[in-house]
């Protein structure tokens, strides 16, 4: 993890946190807000699935997946710090989007093309797991290096985080489990 995002990791622990997770977040890449924007698009999903295209769906499917993917990406690269960074809320919001999206798919839409977003959702999820349990490791050690109040409050936002996220997998593994796929 790069000394900038330790800092600004440490930095979030204080109580000019808001101020300084603003500021964190005015610095994303265009690529995330460009996700972000897909995600908002799929407020209106239950109207677009009552209009009935299966095609629909495996295109937001694929949309999703590669959104997910990519924020996964720079999460890991943020490593403990994702915990209270803006790219981890947009993670767990993505994966979020994702197992409501992925509760759309039918029967229909699995024999009309989303059978493949859909084993992409479950091998993406797979990573955003794997990624999850590296920060959490990321975060430990740098705790370890902390003051006590600080790694208390450091471990207080790396729980909820990884209580969110772990949720958000949980709710896209049912799915996937309810449509017979396996990873």
């Amino acid at each position: 993890m790069a000394v900038g995002r330790i800092a600004s990791f440490l930095s979030s622990l204080s109580p000019a946190a808001d101020t300084a997770a603003a500021s964190g977040a005015e610095q994303l890449p265009e690529e995330l807000d460009r996700h972000v924007a897909a995600l908002d698009q799929q407020q209106n999903l239950s109207e677009r699935q009552g209009q009935g295209d299966p095609n629909d769906i495996a295109a937001q499917l694929q949309t999703m997946v590669s959104a997910v993917r990519s924020l996964n990406e720079n999460a890991v690269q943020q490593g403990a710090a994702v915990a209270v960074s803006a790219a981890g809320t947009q993670l767990h919001n993505a994966v979020s989007a994702l197992g409501h999206l992925l509760a759309a798919v039918d029967a229909q839409a699995m024999a009309q093309g989303a059978s493949g977003p859909v084993r992409e959702a479950a091998t993406v999820v797979d990573s955003v797991e794997a990624g999850l349990a590296g920060t959490q490791n990321a975060a430990e050690q740098v705790m370890r290096n902390l003051p006590a109040l600080q790694a208390q409050r450091a471990q207080e936002a790396s729980d909820r985080f990884q209580a969110n996220m772990r949720d958000a997998i949980r709710q896209v593994r049912g799915t996937l489990g309810s449509l017979n796929v396996r990873p």
